[in-house]
């Protein structure tokens, strides 16, 4: 099940915040803040892809062999 699209949206939102405030906080903030900043947005962009991969286990169970 992939994210809904109001959902996708608002996360795609929130990315391109992040990057604007991240290319700012480049310029004038303390490194923690800068961490911080990359922290949260790896996450959030992971989400989708973690999504992804949820699904994939979360599928029907094909018939293993060798195992």
């Amino acid at each position: 099940m992939a994210l809904t699209t109001p959902v996708k949206d608002s996360v795609d939102a929130a990315t391109l915040n992040l990057r604007e405030a991240l290319a700012f906080a480049a310029r004038t903030e303390k490194p923690i803040t800068i961490h911080t900043l990359t922290d949260i947005l790896m996450r959030i962009e992971s989400l989708e892809h973690m999504d992804e991969l949820m699904s994939k286990f979360n599928g029907p169970v094909t018939e293993r062999t060798g195992l």
